[in-house]
């Protein structure tokens, strides 16, 4: 029961991430989309200014009472630019604090975007230019606002934006043609259903427009929900093995097998365990192995290490697997000194009752893979470097040292002598010949 409700929490969990993400890259498209209608904007001032003053074209380009209408056509595109900037500003300012624009804010931005070629139609037409007008390029501006609203990754926004301007340019059509005189040759241009299609073209287009976002947002959730569900299973697989590990697990075939690997192993043992363990209560010794081991699990992934197993009152780890690592030994030896250091702070603090540790480190080729069968598999290091590493560590209690490192470890180092002691050559258990170990702490 308990576990079904600690996956239930971490399902609902997962969710709230991908929401967060989806809500984050809103807003980051959202910016983006500002800066883009902002650009086409510009692009407009910019051809509004080239049709206006250009001798060749300005005619052509504001012909007779239009042209009365420049300022303020200028005024407007200014205006809507410099609106899009501020928006922009204020969506970064919340992308900054983590915040939502709230579902007011879609609404009544597309409103405001989608009006503005309805604004420069009622400042450029007047009764003798209103069929200029509105048969001329401004009502195509609507279909540039009604693609950009695609990024905002919101399908009713992009029909909200699509019925707001077929109504807009419906009701100003209708205005225009009972203000402006009738011109019997040209009766097909003062027809009311020839705008009246046209303002239901842009509802079309707006429902297309959702429809495509629809499907632009479910692509892009699909491979958000994959990748969160990736980072999902890495943390959960994660707990059980390393990051590492788990993340190589995911990415290649879990097919029996393994590869040869030199890797630098660090047996890890916490001094009279046994005495401490049968002296509390099984709870106090849980807890105080999550403390002792929450650092010590920090401290190797910190130096490019994982943990493979645990061994009750101690743990192995490896260095140089499941990824190659060149300064295998260097990483094993700074993790093995930070472990020291952090039992020693703990001891000093009073965190843990008086604990000392015993390490033993030793670097060599070994099998690192699956092993198992189809239905259990487990990520493991085999070879004589995992043994000799583990007589290295027991040899600890004997010579009365935290860190023990083999003559092969001792090499890669490329210490001077006087940085450790030399303790000979050992004969340690389970070993045909001697070892020659150095004591470093």
């Amino acid at each position: 029961m308990r576990h079904q409700t600690e996956e239930r929490a971490g399902q609902v969990d997962w969710a709230q991430a991908v929401q967060q993400l989806l809500a984050t890259e809103t807003i980051r498209s959202e910016r983006r989309r500002t800066l883009l209608v902002a650009g086409v904007l510009v692009f407009l001032l910019i051809l509004v200014l080239i049709l206006a003053y250009v001798p060749a074209l300005a005619e052509k380009g504001f012909p007779g009472e239009s042209r009365r209408a420049l300022p303020r056509v200028l005024f407007l595109l200014v205006t809507a630019t410099g609106y899009e900037l501020i928006v922009r500003r204020w969506l970064g300012l919340l992308l900054d604090r983590a915040q939502s624009p709230g579902a007011w804010f879609g609404y009544t931005n597309t409103l405001i975007e989608v009006s503005v070629p309805t604004v420069a139609l009622l400042i450029t037409a007047g009764p003798m230019n209103a069929l200029e007008v509105l048969t001329g390029a401004t009502p195509m501006i609507y279909f540039l606002f009604i693609f950009l609203a695609t990024l905002q990754l919101n399908p009713r926004l992009c029909l909200f934006s699509g019925i707001v301007a077929g109504i807009e340019f419906i009701a100003v059509a209708l205005w225009f043609l009972q203000t402006c005189p009738g011109v019997p040759d040209l009766a097909l241009l003062t027809a009311p259903h020839r705008y009246a299609v046209k303002g239901l073209l842009f509802i079309v287009a707006g429902g297309v427009a959702g429809f495509v976002t629809d499907q632009i947002k479910g692509q892009f959730m699909a491979s958000l929900s994959a990748g969160a569900e990736r980072d999902r299973a890495v943390s959960i697989f994660g707990q059980h093995v390393s990051p590492e590990v788990a993340d190589k697990l995911l990415k290649q075939s879990v097919e029996l097998g393994g590869e040869m690997r030199s890797v630098c192993v660090m047996f890890l043992d916490i001094r009279n365990f046994s005495q401490f363990a049968t002296e509390r209560t099984p709870d106090e010794v849980m807890a105080y192995l999550n403390t002792l081991f929450s650092r010590m699990i920090d401290a190797i992934n910190e130096h490019q290490g994982i943990v493979n197993k645990f061994l009750g009152d101690g743990l192995m780890a490896v260095f140089g697997a499941p990824e190659d690592d060149a300064n295998r030994c260097n990483h094993a030896l700074d993790a093995a000194f930070d472990i020291i250091d952090q039992v020693e702070r703990m001891n000093r603090e009073g965190v843990i009752p008086p604990t000392r540790i015993g390490i033993g480190l030793h670097v060599g080729d070994a099998v690192t893979g699956n092993v198992g069968s189809s239905t259990r598999k487990e990520y493991t290091v085999i070879g004589d470097v995992v043994n000799l590493a583990a007589r290295i560590e027991q040899a600890t209690k004997r010579f009365d040292g935290q860190l023990l490192v083999s003559e092969t470890v001792w090499k890669e180092l490329k210490h001077d002598e006087d940085e450790a002691t030399d303790l000979g050559e050992v004969q340690l258990k389970g070993q045909a010949r001697p070892v020659r170990i150095y004591r470093l702490a």
